[in-house]
């Protein structure tokens, strides 16, 4: 495991990442890569990886989410990490892993997570969509996509079908512990959200919300 970056380095990352994410949706913004880098450095210290690798991966995993020029947004940021460390100075080696852990952070192109800080990164990134950070991502989210709160094309669709699911494929136990907590507030809520719906239900007022 090496060190960490050092603050200027770290800085210089994030000035030039906040470029690209001040055109990105709020639920794929700079504080998501921030928070993304904090797990991250979080999960590298329990799991024994690479710090440097997933805190330059965090950062830049979602720069490429608007005007993707690849098939993916993962594709997309990928190659303008590659770019930007390559103009910062870092070495091949890093580079090269940087990206490998980018681009498998998403299952949309069939990339799988093979190295151990890959792995974290996208248990990182999954962990940014659980608790309450995780609600307030997910109404963000529904905001770009107009979705509304229940039914088809919905924020309690997408939770059912993809957040939900999110644990089984978690790759480190460290990962899975965290997430464990954050999830039953999830779940909480729902809970509530559908406790609340039947007795508006019950009073004929529940197609008001």
């Amino acid at each position: 495991m090496t060190d960490v970056l050092s603050q200027d380095a770290l800085q210089q990352i994030i000035q030039v990442a906040q470029g690209f994410y001040a055109r990105k949706d709020r639920a794929h913004d700079l504080e998501h890569a921030l928070r993304v880098r904090e797990w991250g450095r979080k999960l590298a210290l329990e799991e024994g990886a690479d710090i440097i690798v997933i805190e330059l991966a965090a950062l830049l995993h979602d720069i490429g989410r608007s005007g993707a020029v690849e098939k993916t947004h993962a594709e997309s940021s990928a190659g303008l990490a590659v770019n930007i460390l390559q103009k910062n100075g870092y070495s091949d080696g890093i580079v090269k892993q940087v990206k490998e852990a980018i681009i498998s952070h998403s299952r949309e192109a069939g990339h799988e997570p093979k190295t151990l800080e890959a792995k974290i990164l996208y248990d990182a990134d999954k962990l940014d969509f659980v608790g309450a950070i995780g609600l307030g991502r997910l109404f963000t989210w529904a905001g770009v996509q107009g979705w509304t709160l229940v039914g088809e094309n919905s924020c309690e669709k997408f939770y059912h079908e993809r957040i939900c699911s999110y644990r089984d494929h978690l790759f480190t136990q460290s990962a899975k512990a965290y997430f464990d907590p954050l999830f039953l507030y999830m779940e909480g809520f729902w809970q509530q959200l559908r406790a609340e719906r039947l007795k508006l239900s019950d009073s004929g007022q529940a197609d008001t919300i």
